[in-house]
C-alpha cells in the first residue's frame, strides 16, 4: 500500500471512531435506558398489550360467553378438570394441561440453565398460548385454550426401543369431539403431534375453510447473559419446497408469510422449539417478534398459522414438535428439512468452511473426551499446519519486498512529481527481480475465510455451552475476571466487565503487528496503522464467546512462532543474491501480457508509456 492508501484507511478508521462517539448516548439517555431496564412494571404492561394484540390478530380469539350461546356446544366444551399429565422419555419431560390439551412445560433432562442446577425449560411461561380458533354455527368463536380435554392416560414413561401415545379429547358427545394426540419414542427430542376433528361439521360454521392456530411463546432466560440471548433469539421458518428464512435477531418485526409454510421454529441462543407440519400450513401465516428489556425475560415470539378444514366427518392434521438443542448434527438428523440451518454458520464460502471442515474436525477431536479448551488448541494447530504453505509464501514475499525497499525508494525519489512514471518503473523493477507486490497479500486473503468462519462458528457451537477452561466458566460466553458495573460511555464502547482472553488476544495482535513492522521495515504512518484495529477490536470482542477469543489468541501465537521459525531457516543473503541474479535475466512476457500489448498496439497505444502514438 502507498502513502495515500494508508492515509485513506486512517481516515476511515477516524470516521468509524467519530461515528461511535457521536452516537454514544448522553447521560440523560443512559439514565432513561437504565430506568427502562429496571422497570418491571413497564415490561409487564408491554406483555399485556402484546398478548392482547396477538389475540386480536388471531381472529379475535376470545372464548364465547357461555351465558349467551345459542346451543350447548360451548357449554359442554367448558366443563372438565384442570390438571397436568406428564409424558417423558430419556431426553424430555413434557407436561400437557388438560385445559386446552396443550403443552404447558417441557424439561430437557440432560441440560441445565446458567445456575447448573435447574433443567432447561421450554414452553413454560404462563403467558404462553397454543390454541385452535374456529367459528361455530351459533356465530361464536371457539378457542381450544378454554376447553377441557379428557386424557386417555394419566402418564407416559417411554423407555429405549419403545413408543407410546396419549390422546386428549374435548367431547360434544360420544361421536363428536376434538382430539389432540401426542406420540413419544424412547429417545430423541421429537414429539409426534396431531389435531383431529371427528364429526364436528355439524357444529362448525359452513363458511369456515380453515382453523387458526394461535401460538405464542415467551422466551425465558436460560443462559448467564441476557443480552447474548436476545441477540440470538428469533423466529425461523421454512417455505414448503422453497428456502429457509428468519426475522433478523436485532429487530422487532411482524410479517406475513404469503407462501405455504412447512415449519416454524422459535429459536433461542442454544435451544429451539419447532413445529413441523407434515403437509404444510396454509398461506398468509403471520409471525411476530417483540423484545423485552426485563433481564429475566428475553423475547415474545408468536405465530398465527392456518390449518385446512374441508368439512368432512373425520379430519386430522399431523405435525411434529422438536424440543431440543441447536446442535448442528442433531438438527441435521431430526428429519425436519434444513433444520440444521438455524445454526448460524455464515453464508457462502464461510458456511462451506464450517460445514465441510471445521465441524467434522471439531466432532472428531470431541470424540477423545478432551477439555474443549484443549480441543480448540488442537483445532488451531491442525488449521495452522494446513495453512503453513501460505504463511511461508507470505513471509518470503514480504522478505523480498523488504530487501528491495531501498531500490524502490530510490525510484520514487527519482520521479517525485510523476506518480505514473514512478509506478511504471517500480512495476518494471519488480518484474526484473521476479517479485510480485501482491505475493504477501494474497496468502493472507486466502486465510480470511477461515478467520471469518471461526467468528461464526464459536459463538454458535452448542458443544462449548457450559464447558469450562482455565478461568472461563463457559466457553460459549465471555470470560469476565472483573465486573466493574455500569460506567457511562465506557459500558457502551467496552462493556461492564474485563475479558482476559480478549486482552490476551489484543496483546498478541499488537505483538504480531510489531513483528510484521520489523519484517517489512515499515516506517512513518505505516508503522502505526496495524496497532489501531486491535485496540478497536478490544471493545468489540469483549462481549464475545471466550472460545472465540481463545482461538484468535492461539492463532496469533502459532503464526508468530511459524514466522520466527521461517526467519531462522531462511538465508536472506542467499535470497538477496537470487533476486540480483533474477534481475540480470531477460524478462519473459506471459502470454496474457503479450496479448494485452498486442491489443494496445492495434489501438495505436504505446504499451510502455500507455499513450497514443
Amino acid at each position: 500500500m502507498d502513502r495515500n492508501s494508508y492515509i485513506g484507511l486512517l481516515l476511515i478508521v477516524a470516521l468509524v471512531i467519530g461515528y461511535i462517539y457521536m452516537n454514544a448516548p448522553n447521560e440523560e439517555q443512559l439514565k432513561k435506558e437504565q430506568m427502562a431496564k429496571d422497570s418491571i412494571a413497564h415490561v409487564q404492561d408491554s406483555v399485556k398489550k402484546f398478548a392482547a394484540k396477538v389475540q386480536n390478530d388471531a381472529a379475535k380469539t376470545q372464548v364465547a360467553d357461555t351465558n349467551n350461546v345459542k346451543d350447548t356446544t360451548t357449554k359442554v366444551f367448558q366443563t372438565g378438570e384442570n390438571k397436568m399429565v406428564m409424558i417423558e422419555n430419556n431426553e424430555l419431560r413434557v407436561w400437557v394441561n388438560t385445559k386446552g390439551g396443550k403443552v404447558a412445560k417441557v424439561e430437557l433432562k440432560k441440560f441445565t440453565k446458567a445456575n447448573r442446577k435447574d433443567p432447561v425449560t421450554l414452553m413454560a411461561s404462563k403467558e404462553n398460548v397454543f390454541g385452535y380458533v374456529f367459528n361455530s354455527k351459533d356465530n361464536s368463536l371457539i378457542n381450544t385454550e378454554a376447553l377441557y380435554f379428557e386424557p386417555s392416560k394419566n402418564t407416559i414413561n417411554v423407555k429405549d426401543g419403545q413408543s407410546d401415545s396419549i390422546t386428549f379429547r374435548a367431547k360434544v358427545n360420544d361421536n363428536s369431539y376434538i382430539e389432540q394426540k401426542y406420540v413419544l419414542s424412547g429417545g430423541g427430542f421429537k414429539v409426534g403431534y396431531s389435531m383431529r376433528m371427528k364429526e364436528m361439521d355439524s357444529f362448525i360454521a359452513q363458511n369456515s375453510n380453515y382453523i387458526s392456530l394461535n401460538w405464542q411463546n415467551e422466551i425465558e432466560k436460560q443462559e448467564a447473559h441476557a443480552e447474548a440471548e436476545r441477540n440470538t433469539s428469533t423466529i425461523y421458518y421454512h417455505y414448503d419446497g422453497e428456502e429457509l428464512d428468519y426475522i433478523n435477531e436485532r429487530k422487532d418485526e411482524k410479517t406475513t408469510l404469503t407462501p405455504r409454510v412447512k415449519w416454524v421454529s422459535f429459536k433461542q441462543q442454544f435451544f429451539n422449539t419447532t413445529l413441523d407440519a407434515k403437509k404444510s400450513f396454509l398461506e398468509n401465516a403471520t409471525i411476530e417478534v417483540l423484545t423485552f428489556k426485563d433481564t429475566s425475560k428475553i423475547k415474545m415470539l408468536s405465530a398465527n398459522l392456518m390449518l385446512p378444514y374441508n368439512h368432512s366427518k373425520d379430519e386430522s392434521f399431523d405435525m411434529d414438535f422438536y424440543f431440543g438443542p441447536n446442535h448442528y448434527n442433531t438438527l441435521e438428523k431430526s428429519g425436519i428439512v434444513d433444520h440444521q440451518r438455524i445454526v448460524p454458520l455464515g453464508w457462502g464460502i464461510f458456511g462451506w468452511v464450517n460445514r465441510g471442515a471445521v465441524i467434522p474436525i471439531f466432532d472428531f477431536l470431541g470424540g477423545f473426551n478432551l477439555n474443549y479448551g484443549l480441543i480448540i488448541l488442537l483445532l488451531t494447530l491442525l488449521i495452522k499446519m494446513v495453512l503453513f504453505p501460505l504463511v511461508y509464501k507470505s513471509y518470503m514475499s514480504t522478505a523480498k519486498m523488504r530487501i528491495l525497499k531501498p531500490e524502490i525508494d530510490a525510484i520514487k525519489q527519482k520521479y517525485p512529481n510523476d506518480f505514473q512514471k514512478s509506478q511504471q518503473e517500480t512495476m518494471g523493477f519488480y518484474r526484473k527481480a521476479g517479485v510480485s507486490p501482491l505475493g504477501g497479500c494474497l496468502p493472507i486473503l486466502l486465510q480470511m475465510p477461515i478467520l471469518i468462519a471461526m467468528f461464526q462458528f464459536f459463538p454458535s457451537a452448542f458443544e462449548l455451552r457450559q464447558q469450562s477452561f482455565l478461568w472461563s466458566g463457559d466457553l460459549s460466553a465471555y470470560d469476565s475476571i472483573w465486573d466493574f458495573g455500569y460506567v457511562p460511555v465506557v459500558s457502551y464502547l467496552y462493556g461492564d466487565h474485563v475479558s482476559l482472553f480478549t486482552i490476551m488476544m489484543t496483546i498478541s495482535s499488537l505483538l504480531f503487528t510489531m513483528m510484521n513492522n520489523q519484517l517489512t521495515a515499515a516506517s512513518g504512518q505505516m508503522k502505526y496503522m496495524g496497532y489501531i484495529m486491535p485496540i478497536i477490536f478490544l471493545g468489540f470482542f469483549n462481549k464475545y464467546a471466550s472460545g472465540l477469543t481463545w482461538y484468535y489468541f492461539l492463532s496469533n501465537c502459532v503464526t508468530m512462532l511459524q514466522q520466527i521459525s521461517i526467519r531462522k531457516l531462511v538465508n536472506e543473503d542467499a535470497l538477496h543474491a537470487q533476486i540480483q541474479a533474477n534481475k540480470k535475466k531477460p524478462v519473459t512476457k506471459s502470454k496474457f501480457q503479450a496479448r494485452l500489448e498486442d491489443m494496445a498496439k492495434k489501438r495505436g497505444i504505446d504499451p510502455k508509456t500507455g499513450k497514443k502514438k
